[in-house]
């Protein structure tokens, strides 16, 4: 899931919900693996994309793939009941949001806090560096950045966190500028 996400409440609830099993059978860590799985399939397989995200089969239809699934994969018993109320609750199609979801609840759970940072060219491993020390002495907390690459921005960054936006892209300059110049 290399773009950002949006995520609906249906998805935080469910993702919510097994967070909370997870957590009270204290298999957190096997979850997490399990979800990580899941998204790696949903990238790379896109017969398995089409799959979860198509109304064309049943729950039942559905259910039988995700147990043989979850067999191949080795999943946690939660992580494959947990596919199997997905798929009869008609909600598999959204897999990916709760994946998204739950990668955030755990991130709250481990007191870091999630930052897209998008530039016009993948960050180094130098910069997400300085980067991460600069947003941790702002927010106090630890941070996990999610670099999402965008060249129509031309320059600079725009960080998402949470609800918060800051855009210090050369594209928004530009556009400021621009605004500016026709109030002239």
């Amino acid at each position: 899931m290399p773009q950002s996400i949006r995520i609906s409440g249906v998805a935080w609830r469910y993702a919510r919900a097994l967070s909370d099993l997870a957590a009270e059978q204290g298999v957190e860590e096997a979850i997490s693996a399990d979800m990580e799985a899941l998204a790696g399939a949903l990238e790379e397989s896109r017969d398995f994309a089409v799959f979860v995200a198509s109304p064309l089969f049943n729950a039942e239809q559905q259910g039988a793939v995700l147990d043989a699934l979850a067999s191949k994969m080795k999943l946690h018993e939660l992580t494959a009941r947990f596919l199997r109320v997905l798929a009869e609750n008609r909600r598999l199609a959204l897999l990916g949001e709760v994946i998204a979801a739950w990668r955030q609840l755990q991130a709250r759970a481990r007191g870091e806090t999630k930052v897209e940072a998008i530039t016009a060219e993948a960050l180094s491993a130098a910069q997400r560096k300085k980067l991460a020390a600069a947003l941790k002495k702002v927010l106090s907390r630890e941070v996990d950045i999610d670099n999402t690459v965008d060249p129509d921005i031309i320059g600079g960054l725009v960080l998402r966190i949470g609800s918060r936006m800051i855009d210090a892209s050369v594209k928004q300059r530009l556009n400021a500028l621009k605004g500016a110049l026709k109030g002239v």
